[in-house]
């Protein structure tokens, strides 16, 4: 069975729990909460396009864990102290198939589509974009595809905006000169913008086919309900011809002549 530090590794390109959550290890309860909250929304399976659900349950699953994890005292004084988490002590303990969806709406409640983009809005040019932004940087040394996958609402479209708050961060606290950041070739962006359209296309695609799907779904569902009810009216009638139509036997005349 795959264990939560190896799926860390995976997912996130580290085993360190808190770096996954883009958090500190002295981080209060409150702001580990608040790490596994923004996370989730970029992750969440609900709010992530057909094409990308696989990968998002994944990750979604993962950081349920980490945050499940970090959540109990004993559990992250162990972590803090060892580096072991409890599936690495006890395999049967990695809950892969606990409903962590579940889990999520016990701790935050449903969120509308509204309330993320406020939420988006407030997040992009905040000092938590900030941080998040260069922490990316210094974790994929300065892969700017690692960093549109690590830092909430990126994308490829924003890449121009992204690169120049990152190069005041860069200036300002004389962060290490990455090459695969300043000398990126102009065909990795082009090719991840490529990449971009080619999902938003097939996304579009699958969700006309699901909605094709949905309408058969239900024209089938209506004529097998029309049919149903045709039957049971003809049930009906057939009893009500039983009861009130059955024709009167004859009585025959035993008169003697």
């Amino acid at each position: 069975m795959t264990t939560l530090l190896e799926l860390c590794r995976k997912y996130f390109n580290t085993n360190n729990l808190y770096e996954v959550l883009n958090t500190r290890k002295d981080a209060t309860d409150k702001e580990v909460r608040k790490a596994y909250y923004v996370l989730s929304m970029k992750y969440h399976p609900d709010k992530v396009t057909e094409n990308e659900k696989t990968e998002a349950t994944e990750k979604f699953k993962v950081i349920s864990r980490i945050h499940a994890l970090l959540n109990d005292a004993d559990k992250r004084k162990l972590y803090d102290d060892t580096g072991c988490v409890g599936d690495d002590i006890d395999p049967n303990s990695a809950t892969e198939d606990f409903p962590w969806e579940t889990y999520w709406s016990s701790i935050f409640r449903k969120i509308t589509d509204n309330e993320i983009r406020d939420y988006e809005l407030k997040y992009k040019g905040s000092d938590d974009e900030k941080r998040d932004l260069k922490k990316g940087y210094l974790a994929g040394k300065g892969d700017m595809e690692f960093i549109i996958n690590m830092v909430p609402f990126s994308s490829v479209y924003e890449e121009d905006r992204l690169r120049e708050i990152l190069g005041k961060i860069i200036e300002e606290e004389d962060l290490p000169r990455f090459k695969a950041f300043s000398n990126e070739p102009p065909s990795k962006k082009r090719k991840r913008l490529a990449k971009a359209k080619r999902e938003e296309a097939q996304c579009k695609i699958d969700v006309k086919n699901e909605e094709a799907n949905n309408s058969i779904d239900l024209m089938l569902a209506i004529k097998k309900r029309s049919a149903e009810r045709e039957q049971q009216m003809e049930n009906f009638f057939a009893r009500m011809e039983a009861k009130y139509c059955t024709p009167k036997k004859t009585k025959k005349n035993a008169k003697k002549t």
